[in-house]
């Protein structure tokens, strides 16, 4: 069996290659290949990512032509990673907030169970009290559209069927900022054989535990950029059909 991992990232230098290393040696009974997409990174993720394929994991990595933000980018992986033809597509993002050994069990449940897909439910969630609530908000605008609420909407750790996978793309714009929750929704609305697997979840690898997408000074309040992504989204959210 081979399996296809991919995942956006931007500005992950400090902790990709630790993260591509755990990876690779946890699911080496799968012989995976890695895609990697950067959304133009200001720092070495691309020369970090580059480093790991010298020193033998078999990856490769494209970078968008300008920052596209994380939605287009994980559609751009997925997209990537059904060009390998490998026989599952493994998804989630560079940002190393899982563990090796959790990936591995989210392949062998869908090779295992002969599901469509596999969701990883992510456990104790250091998240800011902001995006824990907006977490809250996604599984309930899900059960509004799908008729069934998910344990962790939007989670990016998921494992597909190749065939199903690219059904699903089929259906999601190009430009779609959260389209994981849009496959959440899909995936309960169309009646597909999934299943949940709960995951640890760890902070983002690498000094800085918060990143520099939404460049929030506190834990409590969201920064304005992150509350113009969710005005965005929503207007998407309600405007794309599911069906």
């Amino acid at each position: 069996m081979t399996i296809s991992v991919v995942m956006p990232a931007f500005n992950e230098e400090e902790g990709i290659v630790e993260f591509l290393s755990e990876l690779n040696e946890s699911l080496s009974q799968f012989d995976p290949f890695f895609v990697v997409v950067d959304d133009l990174s200001t720092d070495g993720t691309s020369s970090a990512v580059q480093h790991a394929s010298t020193a033998g994991i078999n990856c490769t990595i494209t970078t968008n032509p300008s920052n596209l933000g994380h939605g287009p980018s994980t559609l751009s992986a997925l997209r990537l990673g059904l060009r390998s033809d490998s026989d599952y597509i493994i998804a989630l993002d560079g940002d190393g907030q899982f563990i090796g050994a959790d990936v591995a069990k989210i392949v062998k449940t869908i090779q295992g169970g002969d599901y469509d897909i596999v969701e990883g439910v992510r456990l104790q969630r250091g998240d800011p009290i902001y995006r824990r609530f907006v977490s809250s908000v996604t599984r309930t605008l899900v059960r509004s559209r799908a008729g069934e609420r998910p344990t962790d909407a939007n989670t990016p750790l998921r494992a597909y069927k190749p065939e199903i996978l690219l059904e699903i793309l089929e259906a999601i714009p190009a430009d779609a900022s959260t389209p994981n929750l849009l496959i959440s929704a899909i995936t309960r609305r169309r009646g597909l054989n999934f299943t949940e697997v709960g995951v640890t979840s760890i902070p983002r690898r690498g000094s800085d535990s918060s990143g520099s997408t939404w460049k929030a000074k506190t834990q409590v309040l969201p920064s304005k950029r992150f509350i113009k992504f969710c005005a965005k989204a929503t207007r998407q959210w309600l405007t794309t059909p599911l069906s």
